[in-house]
């Protein structure tokens, strides 16, 4: 439940790795507090889910949201160079996008105060240069057409780094139910009580690793703009201090996932 004292005017739920968050859940708080919710899904783009009622549903159709956010930067499941895309079902939100994307102006007769000819364009807020070219564009539909494939790649190594790390002690991997629904994996983080030497361990043998994610309140601007301090979010800071990520991508060959594989339970033997 949410404490009704708290200025609170939106739910954004991150689809973290690529696990679609409880939706269902989250849905039915912010209705029940009149709250907006923004889907955090550049982790997740193509996959898909089960609701509680059964129905099958697609990470950015927004059943259970009022916009969802994907990034297309090199490093996602897709890219177009950089930027990202928006989706919402609803009508007064996608004008606000459009209109806020170009510099908050308007060439709309129908959204207008005064109209002067078909030149004539008002800018009705502070908007910004956010459109996407069409030579970005351009490489996202031929990147499109491959995401099928590129999300099976990253399901199947994400199964074998899951039968590899079941029962190795000393770590754990997150958890992702994905229950009759086809998630799509951007990342494959591990706890590891021993992440800093198991990161240079790794390093040493020619398998690069990275950490996602150093808790934000810890960030010097955070720090002196809020007071944040260390032990202000336990949670985010133990979560910090053991998480690793392991190499996922396409084209991540056979041997080279045997190679990370060994390497981990060599380390933690």
């Amino acid at each position: 439940e949410l404490n009704p004292e708290k200025n609170i005017s939106g739910i954004i739920p991150v689809h973290f790795g690529g696990v679609v968050s409880e939706m269902d859940r989250i849905f039915e708080i912010a209705k029940k507090n009149n709250l907006k919710v923004i889907e955090d899904a550049c982790h997740a783009l193509g996959g898909n889910w089960q609701d509680n009622k059964g129905k099958n549903q697609t990470v950015g159709n927004c059943s259970h949201s009022d916009m969802t956010i994907f990034s297309f930067h090199p490093v996602k499941q897709m890219t177009t160079g950089e930027g990202g895309a928006i989706l919402t079902n609803n009508q007064k939100l996608y004008n606000k996008l459009i209109e806020l994307r170009s510099h908050g102006m308007t060439k709309d007769p129908m959204l207008m105060q005064e109209y002067h000819g078909e030149w004539y364009y008002e800018m009705h807020d502070l908007g910004f240069n956010y459109r996407i070219t069409d030579i970005q564009a351009a490489i996202g539909i031929e990147q499109l057409k491959r995401m099928e494939n590129w999300k099976k790649e990253r399901r199947e190594i994400v199964r074998n780094y899951d039968d590899a790390f079941e029962c190795i002690n000393g770590i754990s991997h997150q958890k992702h139910p994905d229950i009759n629904g086809e998630y799509s994996y951007h990342l494959y983080v591990i706890q590891s009580e021993r992440r800093d030497e198991l990161y240079s361990y790794l390093k040493k043998n020619d398998v690069n690793t990275q950490v996602h994610y150093i808790p934000i309140h810890l960030q010097p601007y955070y720090r002196n703009k809020f007071g944040y301090k260390m032990g202000d979010f336990p949670n985010a800071e133990s979560y910090y201090k053991k998480a690793l990520s392991l190499p996922l991508y396409p084209g991540l060959k056979k041997i080279e996932q045997e190679k990370v594989i060994n390497l981990v339970k060599k380390f933690h033997a």
